[in-house]
């Protein structure tokens, strides 16, 4: 990604959203406030008006859809599932006492900025690289909640630990959620190592991390396609931590944490897409949710 730029995967999961919202099919599983929330992002740069009219073009807007087939079948619909798949969990860790939220480059997700709003005696952060994070208090700057808060900073250069004591309304005694999705594997696996370690000193309540995982792209148990690996090392945006789901319990013993549950292409279908069963599903990305073992 460039320093000076958004990154190019959130516009693409933010289209991906607009189009799975606005497709006849698949409308019902974008509600009207994060369709609405999107496309403010959208219209709030030269690129996102770019991308919206790619959307309203047919011609082009078809061929983008042909794209996605040749490199992640499914994947417009999957970034509505997966979000899907976290709000559950979020709103469950609420539900179970959690008074913050903080979401670990969050590029242009809108759940922050949707739960805000509904819960304003909750704090809800989100921390991403400068130029992203300045795109998104552009396009919410009119009406942005006071528990709202969006910090900048380059997590490659600032430690999470660091970037946390940075932001004035985090509070370390609070019991919390935390979310890294479409992240992690990005990252090498010493940081992916650090990312967790960090959580559990960050603060002293309880923590549940949400965070998604993919499996490498030889996998048989992904429908990506080698076309995926050229076209995410031409942006710049190579995968570098892969895990298969069947081995996710175990890496996470080993980083002292405790699944809760895992979600994968299979058990999004049934749950959110059973009434559009001529609707593609990825399988590969999948979603994970889980707590820190507890200190004897």
């Amino acid at each position: 990604m460039h320093d000076s730029k958004a990154s190019h995967t959130a516009y693409t999961v933010l289209q991906g959203v607009v189009h799975t919202g606005r497709n006849r099919r698949t409308k019902s599983l974008v509600s009207a406030g994060k369709l609405s929330a999107c496309l403010n992002i959208l219209n709030s740069s030269d690129e996102g008006r770019k991308r919206l009219r790619q959307l309203r073009n047919p011609v082009v807007s078809t061929g983008l859809m042909m794209l996605q087939r040749f490199l992640l079948p499914g994947i417009a619909v999957h970034y509505v599932t997966r979000k899907m798949v976290i709000e559950d969990i979020v709103k469950a860790s609420i539900a179970t006492g959690a008074r913050q939220v903080v979401n670990i480059g969050a590029g242009f997700d809108t759940l922050m900025y949707e739960l805000s709003r509904d819960l304003p005696d909750l704090t809800f952060i989100e921390l991403d690289h400068p130029a992203t994070a300045e795109q998104k208090r552009q396009a919410f700057v009119v009406d942005a909640p006071g528990n709202l808060h969006l910090h900048p900073v380059d997590l490659s250069v600032t430690s999470l630990i660091d970037a946390l004591a940075q932001v004035s309304a985090f509070d370390a005694n609070a019991s919390s959620c935390f979310i890294c999705e479409g992240v992690l594997m990005y990252l090498d696996p010493t940081d992916v190592e650090r990312v967790f370690a960090a959580l559990t000193q960050v603060t002293s309540g309880e923590v549940k991390f949400v965070f998604t995982a993919t499996p490498d792209m030889h996998s048989p148990n992904t429908n990506a396609t080698w076309l995926l690996k050229r076209h995410l090392h031409r942006l710049g945006e190579p995968l570098h931590w892969c895990i298969e789901k069947s081995k996710i319990k175990e890496f996470l013993a080993t980083q002292s944490y405790a699944l809760d549950q895992v979600t994968g292409g299979h058990e999004m279908q049934k749950k959110y897409l059973s009434p559009l069963t001529k609707a593609p599903v990825h399988l590969g990305e999948f979603v994970v949710a889980c707590t820190p073992n507890k200190q004897e």
